[in-house]
């Protein structure tokens, strides 16, 4: 007998595939189903109201700012709770308690007012430095499946945590970690960009129980020779190996992770080796942890680059997007001026990575099919541009300005009160508005 032909998904009825649609109440479920096929992506823009407006941008002390009508109101997070992260429609909160100096973590839906305690993250930073913060929380895809956060501690720069199952942490001061600039997921790799451009793709896993972790790491990109972090990372290994050089076998250690920075392109980690380098677990000696014991409650600054032009000061910031199938590097300056609130975005670039040449390759295309792109250092997003989402545009919260990629101009975005402090905002998307 013979065997019956596959069916054939992309050809269901629209009515058939609108219904679908209305049982899709995540904005993760929708993009996937809106990249299966050109049928089912042409159904979601039938299907999902035209009507878009901006997202809102959410200040740490919790201050929401509706771009559309320029409304301004307070979310009731409670005391002492900050927003240091959010993905989609959710957002990731800081609760300090002032008696204990204690920390907890928790994702909140502010659209459907559910909330997913962290206890991972409690226990791994719960008791803090004082100029700690947390630079991103992104989760895979939703609040129970993986959550990777970035941090300013030599300890901790990045955790990936899956709530219920553990955490998993590097090594103390493991390369390419304490460098990170942004990362991004794409289904079971994680890619992290450095502060020198080098985009590294770490490939995730989990053992038995469920437990995080990184399977091995594959250098994409590596910098040019000569960039000025060659010589912060020299100079910070030689304070290490200064502090403790009495026996051979901690030399050969420091050697071993300075060898690592010095691999070539696309050079694979095998998982025994990223066990032994680069991905920390319990396997961490109390040598170790003594030997480093003088950085574990030290933070680092933001991974950037600044320079002074008079009174005011240029910040330059790296941010990942994947669209269409491609990796992109948005490249941004930003001037932070002394002596007025006129912060503005002053120059941005676009690079592709090409993963053959392994390089940015920079490009001055479309984002095609009528994208947009919201980038934030909590935050990026790419949006079907429809309403008042403009397609072929880059959105900007801190400075309140947009960058057109045809034109190549930068433009005020709102009339807003430049008092506002938006250096740490982030985009909150309503579960309707990415489709």
């Amino acid at each position: 007998m013979a065997a019956s032909a596959p069916p054939n998904w992309s050809s269901l009825l629209p009515d058939l595939l609108g219904q679908v649609i209305a049982r899709l109440p995540h904005i993760a479920d929708r993009a996937r189903f809106r990249a299966v096929c050109r049928s089912w992506h042409s159904a979601v823009r039938l299907h999902v109201s035209p009507q878009r407006r901006l997202p809102s941008v959410v200040l740490l002390d919790g201050t929401f700012l509706t771009l559309s009508d320029g409304g301004i109101h307070r979310a009731p997070f409670g005391k002492n709770t900050e927003c240091v992260g959010s993905t989609g429609d959710w957002i990731a909160l800081d609760c300090k308690d002032e008696a204990t100096q204690t920390h907890t973590y928790r994702l909140h839906n502010h659209f459907s007012g559910a909330t997913v305690p962290l206890p991972e993250l409690d226990s791994i930073i719960g008791y803090v430095p004082q100029d700690f913060q947390i630079r991103k929380v992104v989760m895979r895809s939703t609040p129970q499946d993986l959550v990777a956060v970035t941090c300013n501690t030599w300890k901790y720069p990045l955790i990936l945590c899956r709530p219920g199952k553990g955490v998993w942490v590097p090594r103390l001061l493991a390369m390419p970690y304490f460098r990170i600039c942004d990362i991004l997921f794409s289904g079971d790799k994680l890619y992290v960009i450095t502060k020198a451009e080098d985009l590294f793709a770490l490939h995730l896993a989990e053992d038995d129980d469920g437990k995080p972790t990184v399977k091995n790491v594959k250098r994409i990109i590596r910098h040019a020779p000569g960039h000025e972090d060659d010589m912060y990372d020299v100079g910070m290994w030689k304070r290490l190996t200064d502090i403790d050089s009495s026996s051979d076998e901690d030399s050969e250690e420091d050697s071993d992770d300075e060898a690592l920075c010095e691999e070539d392109n696309n050079e694979v980690l095998s998982q025994e080796d990223a066990h032994n380098e680069l991905v920390g677990d319990d396997s961490d000696t109390d040598d170790d942890r003594k030997h480093l014991a003088f950085m574990e409650e030290d933070t680092f600054s933001e991974c950037e680059d600044g320079v002074r032009e008079g009174w005011d000061a240029v910040h330059t910031s790296r941010h990942l997007v994947r669209i269409q199938g491609k990796l992109l590097m948005i490249k941004r300056e930003r001037l932070i001026a002394a002596l007025t609130p006129t912060h503005h975005t002053r120059k941005v670039e676009v690079f592709e990575a090409d993963m053959d040449a392994c390089a940015w390759i920079p490009t001055s295309s479309r984002l095609g099919d009528g994208q947009a792109i919201f980038i934030s250092y909590r935050f990026t997003n790419i949006v079907p541009a429809c309403g008042e989402v403009e397609e072929d545009v880059i959105y900007f919260p801190d400075t309140n300005d947009v960058f057109d990629i045809k034109s190549k101009t930068i433009r005020l975005l709102m009339h807003m009160n430049p008092l506002h402090d938006r250096w740490r905002a982030t985009w909150v998307f309503p579960p309707n508005l990415v489709v």
